[in-house]
């Protein structure tokens, strides 16, 4: 070899690794022996002659080519010029013959020498079996450009389409002999190699084999007209199974991330650099560069053939944000060449710029790291921050025993790659993790057993109190941490999902023996089933309904729901092996959390507990579930958070159904019904969606949830999530663009207000009445709880746990529906608390130890959603008439249809507004079921407080407020199903400062502070919201910008300058989004 070869290439991390080891082939000398003749070997033709120097058969018949004698290899094939020349045909060509169309990964190789005329002439074809069919191969090289340089080409025929992968460009210099050589891994990964250096990887997911054709093969031109022979020499062609290699010495990426974190601490990109002679290599050196600048540099002695070796790069994270070239140029003596071999290959990384705080936005779904890569794009389009995307192998973990790989390699290396792409999406990814699932039908010995001794193999379920339960799910967590703790873009994990629906009260000894120690006590002798027994079926119980704490079947089914079943247990073991690595930021959950009975404990140890609700037939009610997971989570035994999940999905049979019911037909199908007839799941509206949204973001949640993909947008596929509704997906988004990104921030800084007002869900009265919502939001219960939305009281929910704990004293009113049957604690207490002038309210099933100050009929839906509304609101109404004389809320509103609730941070609060007004409309409206369209409505918002400066936060501007007998009220127009944030302060705000210094340095720190200020130049005493733009010389955003929450009217950066961030003067601009004043300042940013 003359001249060392420096070409450029980026390395595709499965394929190199997996090549790492692989030998060279020895295609420096013509071909002998078994790289001639063996197995691997389809065809070789070296054009001494016409035939196979394979000895496979396969000779060739000359059209319009010569073989001509050559002073290197002793005799070649000359071809010629054809079109635009002359359309003639000039090739060697061998007949067809199934060999000649490998079944998997295959290699074509061939020395060329390129003749003068080669200059100027067009693509060339160096070997075709393709033609124009979407069959073989087809290999040229193309038009060279403007610079001389030209690409190599391979054309892979799959059946029914084709694929075109083409090589980095370089220049190809007549009469010098040169070797090229094309490989297909037979997956989708294509690698050209010219004179042993890698000239380009690239790679088409989803491919497999190439499709068989009937062509023969051409070397030297085309199969037909126009011909574009090569004006050329071409030798030692041959043809093998297997993607072989070409490189005397490789470079393996080995390193699982290519994708970081600004400022990371320690990453480095690794590698493994191995010799694929046949022979020792001696004073191998590699050098590595990052936009010029030396990165590392390694000089290794020998390498014995087969060898291998592994380098680290350390990554400069301290860079700023975008991506880089990493270079890597290695260079070794050859035994046959004169020069040494020089081979510059790279290698691209990325830096994602840190980030302001932001409420998370997940997608509940996807799953798999295929669906989620494809997905990505989509995501980030609507504004998800999150998305559940991998699980683990739960029958490997099991058998092992103790934490392992928690898939198979590949599995878990696509797993890695997913992560490492959805962290260049800034997207986070949460694993799901239902290892109980799976033990509950892999594990029969395991399985749930009644008093006789015997599980239901038809519905089968988990005893998860099993020791080896509690042991295998940490195990899984701890699996799953060890494989993807280094990756940022793995955020969450589910700690299993709908798992206490098929739970019951099991009968294992362990069980017993498990009461008998939480409790003093063996299972009660009619112990009953974990939805408890109603009380007219037991004899002698109380008259009056109150029954002791200690109540035998009373303390048997706490211990139950509490711990008996094992599930809250397993979550805990499952969080702390997910723990087990010390990794940082990372958080799990647990869904349906209060699908439950109302007792503390629900989900374990997750940092956050969720649940979805169906909108259907009012959106507020997503409010009774939501309040249901806070009044959870504040029993929890750790801080605990809450994030509450919407369902896109709707149930056919309770929107829209196809068989005729109890529904009002109004109006013909809609379009989606006659399209879509069989559509079981079809689109949430949005304006539902919206109201919905409004409802939840008025509480302190920590996120915000989505479930149903494939009923959000198209589908390529028929799923059971039917797509119906395209402007869903596009509300959705605006609500994410316009409200959640802006002002999340803020919103995760401000508490609830303490509310005086409490809705007691009695666990006793659930399980001796069979009362409670169970996290649906049905029965009288949960309209109650609605009604109660429309009266404008913004209750809490408590727990008898409560009541015992904490007792009433903080509750002015305290609604006691549906409460028939109470402890003897909670029965002192309430009257202890009507003794001091609390209001109860009551129902007809009321408990008859307790007389309530105002009695309120329990009402049950008739399935017309226009009169169960009126009637809800009419008793809500009735509820307001008996109260007013007796309390005054804090923030009320002029109509029913607005539903008010208020957030408080210091002297600050955060009104939040609703616009219930709805109509039926002929998306699902003409079945009576659902009024799905809102209508535009005008309330007057007030407050209990005697001043008070109001701004719109959703629409960055200062409303005009009136103060009179002590309330601050504010008139406000709402669109239709749409909400408001409404943030009213003591002082107004006057200005927007920025301090920072005039002058930095790259590379150093620059501290800068925010405040929002009154006339008096005081910050302003709340969680401002505001947009901070930092901008360089050429006017790019650099890091942090973005939106924030200004505590207390401040907000404290340190910007840290990259060593290459541009040189001049810098911008900060800053907008407080609550009336828009701004404020803008520079800072001169010089060298280090």
């Amino acid at each position: 070899m003359k001249n060392g070869v420096r070409l450029t290439c980026a390395l595709a991390v499965s394929v190199w690794m997996l090549r790492a080891e692989q030998p060279c082939e020895n295609w420096l000398s013509p071909y002998m022996g078994a790289d001639a003749t063996g197995e691997k070997v389809v065809g070789l033709w070296t054009f001494a002659d016409l035939k196979d120097a394979s000895g496979k058969g396969r000779d060739a018949v000359l059209h319009g080519t010569v073989l001509v004698p050559d002073a290197r290899w002793g005799s070649c094939l000359e071809s010629f010029c054809g079109w635009p020349v002359e359309d003639k045909r000039h090739a060697a060509v061998v007949a067809n013959h199934t060999s000649l169309s490998p079944r998997g990964a295959f290699t074509l190789e061939m020395w060329i020498k390129p003749k003068p005329e080669f200059v100027d002439y067009p693509e060339a074809f160096l070997i075709d079996k393709k033609y124009v069919a979407h069959t073989d191969y087809q290999w040229t090289l193309g038009a060279a450009d403007k610079s001389g340089q030209r690409r190599a080409y391979l054309r892979l025929g799959f059946g029914d389409d084709s694929e075109v992968y083409s090589s980095e460009p370089s220049v190809f210099a007549t009469n010098i002999w040169t070797h090229l050589a094309v490989t297909y891994d037979g997956a989708g990964t294509v690698r050209f190699f010219r004179d042993g250096t890698a000239q380009g990887t690239v790679t088409r997911t989803g491919r497999g084999r190439i499709a068989p054709g009937g062509h023969p093969l051409s070397i030297g031109d085309r199969i037909g007209s126009y011909y574009h022979g090569f004006p050329g020499y071409l030798t030692q062609v041959r043809l093998c199974q297997g993607a072989l290699e070409f490189r005397p010495v490789t470079l393996a990426l080995t390193s699982d991330r290519s994708v970081f974190v600004r400022m990371e601490k320690t990453p480095a990109l690794r590698f493994k650099l191995a010799n694929a002679q046949r022979e020792a290599a001696h004073n191998i050196s590699v050098l590595c560069t990052v936009e010029g600048r030396e990165a590392a540099r390694h000089q290794i002695p020998e390498l014995a053939s087969g060898e291998s070796r592994t380098i680290e790069v350390p990554v400069d994270t301290a860079l700023r944000p975008g991506s880089y070239t990493l270079r890597l140029r290695v260079e070794t003596p050859l035994k046959e060449a004169s020069d040494p071999y020089v081979s510059e290959e790279s290698v691209t990384f990325t830096l994602m710029p840190r980030r302001p705080p932001r409420m998370p936005v997940v997608m509940w779904g996807l799953y798999g790291a295929g669906n989620v890569m494809r997905e990505l794009p989509r995501l980030t389009e609507i504004g998800f921050t999150h998305c559940l995307g991998f699980g683990a192998d739960f029958k490997r973990i099991f058998d092992a025993g103790q934490p392992v790989e928690p898939e198979t390699p590949e599995r878990v290396a696509a797993v890695k790659q997913m992560l490492d792409t959805a962290l260049a999406h800034d997207v986070g990814i949460i694993a799901t993790l239902s290892p109980g699932h799976w033990a509950a039908n892999a594990k029969p010995e395991f399985r749930r057993v009644d008093r006789k001794g015997v599980s239901n193999d038809n519905r089968p379920a988990l005893c998860a109190a099993f020791p080896e339960m509690q042991t295998f799910a940490f195990n899984v967590g701890a699996s799953v941490a060890q494989a993807y703790s280094d990756f940022p873009a793995w955020q969450a994990a589910l700690l299993h999902t709908e798992v206490r629906d098929g739970a019951n009260v099991c009968w294992h000894a362990h069980d017993r023996e498990a009461c008998q120690r939480a409790t003093g006590s063996d299972y009660p002798t009619n112990a009953p089933n974990k939805n408890g027994v109603e009380y007219i079926k037991l004899s002698d119980f109380p008259s009056d309904r109150v029954i002791p704490d200690d109540h035998p079947l009373l303390r048997f089914l706490s211990w139950y729901w509490k711990e008996g079943d094992g599930w809250n247990r397993m979550n805990s073991e499952l969080h702390r092996g997910l723990r087990s690595t010390g990794r940082e930021g990372l958080w799990t959950f647990h869904d349906p959390a209060v699908r439950v009975a109302s007792v503390y404990g629900s989900g374990g140890s997750a940092d956050i507990v969720s649940q979805w609700t169906y909108s259907y037939p009012d959106p507020i009610r997503i409010g009774v579930a939501t309040d249901e997971l806070f009044a959870m989570a504040r029993g929890a035994a750790q801080p605990q958070q809450v994030m509450k999940m919407t369902q896109i999905i709707w149930y056919r049979s309770q929107t829209a159904p196809i068989a005729k019911g109890d529904e009002v037909r109004k109006a013909p199908a809609s379009p989606w019904e006659d399209t879509d007839p069989d559509a079981a799941f079809p689109t949430i509206a949005p304006m539902h969606l919206r109201e919905a949204f409004w409802t939840k973001l008025a509480r302190p949640v920590r996120g915000i949830m989505y479930h149903g993909w494939g009923s959000l947008v198209p589908q390529s596929g028929e799923g059971s999530y039917r797509y119906t509704h395209p402007q869903t997906q596009h509300e959705l988004r605006r609500l994410i663009k316009e409200v959640v990104e802006p002002l999340g921030p803020t919103l995760l800084q401000v508490p609830d207000r303490p509310s005086d007002v409490a809705f007691l869900e009695s666990f006793a009265s659930q399980m001796f009445a069979r009362r409670g919502t169970y996290g649906w939001g049905g029965g009288w219960s949960g309209d109650a709880y609605q009604m109660l939305l429309w009266a404008h009281l913004q209750p809490e929910i408590i727990y008898d746990e409560t009541v015992k704990a904490h007792g009433l004293d903080k509750y002015r009113v305290l609604v006691m529906m549906d409460c028939d049957v109470l402890t003897a604690d909670v029965a002192a207490a309430v009257k202890a608390f009507q003794a001091r002038g609390g209001v109860v309210v009551g129902d007809e099933r009321l408990c008859p130890a307790i007389r309530a100050d105002i009695t309120l009929a329990s009402y049950t839906r008739t399935r017309k959603a226009d009169e169960d509304r009126a009637a809800l609101i009419a008793k809500s109404a009735e509820l307001r008439a008996a109260l007013d004389a007796r309390y005054q809320r804090y923030c009320d509103a002029s109509t029913p249809d607005v539903v008010p609730r208020c957030r408080s941070y210091g002297s600050t609060d955060y009104l939040f507004a609703v616009n219930d007004r709805r109509e039926f409309g002929d998306y699902v409206g003409q079945h009576g079921l659902v009024m799905e369209n809102g209508l535009p409505t005008e309330a007057v918002l007030s407050l209990t407080r005697p001043s008070g400066h109001v701004y719109d936060l959703t629409e960055g501007r200062i409303l005009d407020a009136k103060v009179q007998d002590g309330r601050l009220s504010v008139a406000r127009t709402f669109g239709p199903c749409d909400g408001c944030v409404l943030m009213v302060t003591e002082r107004a705000i006057d200005a927007v400062r920025i301090d920072v210094a005039q002058e930095a340095r790259l590379g150093g720190r620059l501290p800068c502070t925010v405040s929002v200020v009154d006339a008096e130049g005081k910050p302003i005493d709340a969680v401002v919201p505001v947009r901070v733009e930092i901008l360089d010389p050429a006017g790019a955003q650099a890091e942090w910008s973005g939106y924030y929450g200004a505590e207390r009217g401040q907000l404290a950066l340190t910007l840290d300058l990259a060593p290459n961030d541009r040189r001049g003067l810098w911008q900060i601009r800053v907008r407080e989004l609550a009336s828009r004043r701004c404020a803008t300042t520079y800072v001169r940013i010089t060298s280090e």
